[in-house]
């Protein structure tokens, strides 16, 4: 204890307090050097030698990329390197490999030591490298997420199901009622009975229920079923309030989509209604244009508004920016983390543009064959495959 004690003010001992504190613990630590070539490791400790099966020699004066081996072509690399030229803390999933050849996903944490201890700013000396061994975690986190796929998909069918039996059954008993009424008045007419006016104010309030269970129909079951099996969406709509009364400006251009998987028209739809939803209630839009077309291999989905823009932390001034902070998305209760989902699940990508003038684009872009193929899975690195 005394010795601990006198490391506050013997810098020698503290030094060495540290490093065999660094050692001891089993987190890999390394310390790169900037200010030399291509930034090389110039300390690790213990654990990665111990974890990676490198040992020090063949560790120190190389760059912290031959842990990727030939695997270069990582998302989470480009933002690495900028924060890093930018002298900033990071946090990125990276996927490495052991000497052995074997992967393990590397949560790793950057930042900077500056050569004021303390300094939030200043001259950088070194930076400092601290890597987690996350493949139990993301294994687990996707078993999990796939369970809240399979769970998903099954709400949405039953949805589905009860949308149709809702128009096949309710619909279809509420219009044969509807012509019993119009047979019912014609009857009336020729008596010139004085129940006419009655029988044609149920029939207004039978078609109106008949109207309103088409509408729940749709909004439940959002897919035309094909001759040839296959899925198309409708074309997307608003909610009740997006339009007329409200004075939005609604409009939509684009051609018949057909879909090999249904489940990819159901969530183009859902995107398109909550990216509406979005405009309306959030961002005041009051022009709402909607488009979808199919250009080369790829189903194009698109819907533009004139309001506030969407957040400038969520998205970058006039660029396309990939939406990843669904923490961050679901505390807001933008819509946005449901949009990325929804995406995620049909292997789709999602951006969000903000307009320097105002307004927002979402674009959502699904390749062929990627619900059938992909489904939206990631790899345990956090990217998708």
């Amino acid at each position: 204890m005394d010795r601990l004690s006198d490391s506050n003010t013997n810098p020698r001992l503290s030094a060495e307090v540290l490093e065999r504190a660094l050692h001891a613990t089993d987190i890999m630590v390394v310390l790169t050097d900037p200010h030399l070539e291509d930034n090389p490791i110039i300390w690790v400790n213990d654990y990665f030698c111990q974890f990676t099966g490198y040992s020090r020699e063949e560790v120190l004066g190389r760059n912290c990329r031959f842990l990727q081996g030939d695997d270069r072509d990582q998302p989470a690399l480009r933002r690495l390197r900028r924060a890093i030229e930018a002298g900033e803390s990071v946090n990125v999933q990276l996927r490495n490999y052991r000497k052995d050849g074997v992967p393990f996903d590397n949560d790793l944490y950057v930042s900077p030591v500056r050569e004021e201890p303390g300094a939030l700013d200043g001259p950088i000396r070194y930076f400092i490298g601290v890597q987690n061994d996350s493949t139990a975690r993301l294994r687990a986190e996707e078993e999990v997420a796939e369970r809240t796929r399979e769970v998903h998909e099954t709400a949405e069918n039953e949805r589905e199901r009860f949308g149709m039996d809702l128009h096949d059954g309710l619909g279809q008993e509420l219009a044969g009622v509807g012509l019993m009424l119009q047979s019912l008045i014609g009857h009336l007419e020729d008596e010139a009975s004085g129940s006419t006016g009655l029988a044609a104010r149920v029939l207004e309030l039978v078609e109106d229920a008949l109207g309103s269970a088409r509408d729940m129909a749709r909004g439940l079951n959002p897919v035309d079923a094909s001759p040839d099996g296959r899925g198309a969406a409708r074309r997307p709509r608003g909610e009740r309030g997006a339009a007329g009364p409200c004075g939005r400006a609604m409009r939509g251009r684009g051609e018949a989509v057909a879909f090999e998987d249904r489940r990819e028209a159901r969530h183009l739809y859902r995107i398109a209604q909550e990216a509406i939803s979005n405009a309306v209630e959030h961002a005041g839009a009051s022009r709402v244009l909607v488009t979808l077309h199919r250009t080369g291999g790829s189903v194009h989905l698109e819907v533009r508004d004139d309001g506030v823009g969407v957040p400038e932390e969520l998205a970058g001034e006039g660029d396309l920016v990939p939406v990843q902070d669904r923490a961050e998305l679901a505390r807001r209760g933008m819509g946005l983390y449901g949009m990325r989902y929804r995406a995620d699940l049909i292997g789709a990508s999602l951006t969000i543009r903000r307009e320097a003038n105002g307004g927002t684009v979402v674009r959502c872009v699904l390749p062929d064959g990627a619900a059938g193929g992909r489904a939206g899975h990631r790899t345990r690195s956090g990217e998708r495959e």
